[in-house]
């Protein structure tokens, strides 16, 4: 486990702003605690009596062995590569849907060509590992009738237990303490993926945390009573846009190194959001976010949490009542992270991926549809819909393995990193869907929302900040109607915006307002709530009074002394989570429950 520590650590430095030795002596200390929390079964067998020295008890405690090596090599193997993708370890709910899910297959090839010496790790770690286990001398007679050997055992099996619980605390070792030993940027070095995933497989309800009182409650959060803003025309269509890993560093108008044009010079003529944040780290914490202001302020993302069949508010499921089509565009298969199901939940009538492409044959040989052919019949799509309409598209072609259309390769602005000319590739295609799109009747009256997913990985290490693995660009753009002008006076432009703010802000703007639940607050609000994220255990408040995104972080069970500021913030960090938690738990995510 350690050389899988050093494998990590070699292939994903870049990710990291500094390595410190002492994390890796706190990452065997996760790894003891994992290795004990595995052996406990073969602890317990393992009684001073004759049967221990029966051939089948040692076949099958090798083999037991041998299943446990299996477990931490390969889960821990997998990450060394994946890290890259979701810079977090993956839990057992997000790694067993990467298993099963529809576009995993697809990209196996792809995955093993680029991390080959992976495998080869693996197979040499495994050998080892048996080649030791074959090794072991056979149990000879167990005298049975000594005590000092029941005194051993139950030595053993007491140490055992300790171990597996991480030492004599109130409570076991859990992923949260990984950060408390260290830091946030520092705590997936310290982690190893067998321990999260083990810690993530058995979800137990959790217990309602009680940090404030109800009267205390209300001191921080927004009354949720305020003045709708609606400007917009009567039955205005919704598109939203949602942009694969176009995080700020290389994506939107306040990026230093944009490779996207095209959406910048969109995002200036409308109403854009400078200090914008996802709320989570992947596609699948992104799309309940953006279309339902549900953030995953937990373990595991709201899609593959027990809690996604809760009664939910979503932009979808109320347009859809106030006479709007509803549809969702996404060029993998159908099934892909859930969404189909997901949005079929929240009131979406028709999902269109892979399967329901009509056009050229433009199959990338991974994901699905390449962007500029799913961006064209989207905007052909469209116009079959009776006005008004809510339809979202996802696009695809921004994400690993970055692959580009032949046509393309030579048009294209490529940066230090392979991402760089994706997004730029995703940008033209935006663009030929904004020509197309100018020349049909509903284009006039459309909203058009923009924002990415979550924040693309990258290897640069000037943005390996917390704010920047958050920092994404929101933007609100309508052809016939000058946001900017109608909407100036009414927001602070420089205020922290995230993606659950999108939809209270979108019934704001068409005059909705009040009339859904959501977590998240419009643009025009005066009364803010916190702009948080959830990170291995940690809560993460946004804030932006300077000109920078700053960040105050804080843990459960911390114990720290705070200034008067820290203290004010803590307790709006507990408030909202105080909040969201006892929604989830009691389903009270509706208006009027």
């Amino acid at each position: 486990m350690s050389i899988l520590r050093l494998a990590f650590a070699w292939q994903n430095a870049s990710f990291f702003e500094n390595i410190q030795l002492a994390t890796f002596f706190y990452g065997a200390l996760f790894d003891a605690v994992t290795l004990a929390l595995l052996a406990l079964p073969y602890a317990f067998f393992s009684l001073p009596l004759q049967w221990r020295a029966s051939k089948l008890y040692r076949v099958a405690g090798k083999a037991y062995l041998v299943l446990i090596a299996l477990f931490v090599l390969v889960l821990n193997t997998w990450d060394i590569a994946y890290f890259s993708y979701t810079q977090k370890r993956s839990s057992f709910s997000y790694f067993t849907h990467l298993l099963t899910g529809t576009e995993t297959s697809s990209l196996a090839g792809e995955f093993l060509a680029e991390f080959w010496w992976l495998p080869i790790l693996f197979i040499g770690l495994l050998f080892v590992f048996i080649r030791i286990l074959q090794k072991q001398p056979r149990n000879r007679t167990i005298p049975s009738s000594k005590p000092k050997a029941w005194v051993f055992y139950l030595l053993s099996l007491f140490v055992t237990f300790s171990l597996a619980r991480g030492g004599f605390s109130l409570r076991p070792i859990s992923i949260i303490d990984a950060t408390a030993l260290t830091n946030l940027e520092q705590a997936p070095m310290v982690l190893n993926t067998a321990f999260t995933v083990l810690k993530t497989s058995r979800y137990e309800d959790p217990k309602k945390v009680q940090y404030l009182s109800d009267n205390e409650l209300a001191r921080f959060l927004p009354s949720g009573q305020r003045k709708v803003h609606a400007h917009l025309p009567d039955h205005t269509n919704v598109v939203v846009i949602m942009l694969e890993s176009f995080g700020t560093v290389y994506a939107g108008p306040n990026s230093k190194q944009s490779y996207t044009p095209f959406l910048d010079s969109i995002l200036s003529k409308g109403l854009f959001c400078e200090k914008a944040i996802a709320n989570g780290r992947t596609s699948m914490d992104a799309v309940p976010a953006i279309l339902a202001g549900m953030p995953s302020w937990q373990n595991e993302s709201y899609i593959l949490s027990p809690f996604c069949t809760n009664q939910i508010d979503a932009l979808p499921s109320f347009l859809k009542r106030k006479g709007y089509h509803t549809s969702f565009f996404h060029g993998a298969k159908t099934g892909s992270m859930n969404f189909d199901d997901f949005t079929k939940a929240i009131g979406v009538d028709h999902y269109y991926g892979l399967e329901q492409y009509k056009g050229p044959e433009a199959f990338d040989g991974n994901w699905g549809i390449w962007d500029h052919a799913m961006f064209s019949f989207f905007a052909d799509e469209l116009s079959t819909f009776k006005a008004p309409f809510f339809s979202t598209i996802f696009s695809l072609s921004s994400h690993h393995p970055y692959l580009l259309p032949a046509t393309y390769k030579n048009r294209v602005r490529k940066g230090p990193e392979p991402l760089c000319a994706t997004i730029s590739y995703t940008d033209q295609a935006l663009k030929a869907f904004f020509k197309k799109a100018s020349t049909k009747t509903w284009f006039k009256n459309t909203l058009f929302v923009f924002v990415a997913d979550h924040v693309g990985p990258t290897r640069s290490a000037a943005h390996q900040t917390l704010p920047d693995r958050y920092h994404i660009p929101i933007g609100f753009y309508h052809p016939g109607q000058n946001l900017q002008g109608l909407y100036s006076k009414q927001h602070d432009a420089t205020a922290v915006f995230q993606q659950i703010d999108i939809f209270p802000t979108i019934l704001d703007m068409l005059g909705y307002d009040n009339q859904a639940f959501c977590f998240g607050q419009s643009l025009f609000a005066k009364e803010q709530g916190a702009k948080m994220v959830y990170e291995n255990g940690s809560l993460i408040l946004f804030k932006g009074p300077s000109k920078t995104l700053d960040i105050y972080s804080w843990m459960p069970f911390e114990k720290r002394a705070a200034t008067k500021q820290e203290r004010v913030y803590i307790r709006e960090l507990q408030a909202n989570y105080q909040n969201y938690q006892h929604r989830l738990i009691e389903n009270r995510c509706c208006k009027g429950r």
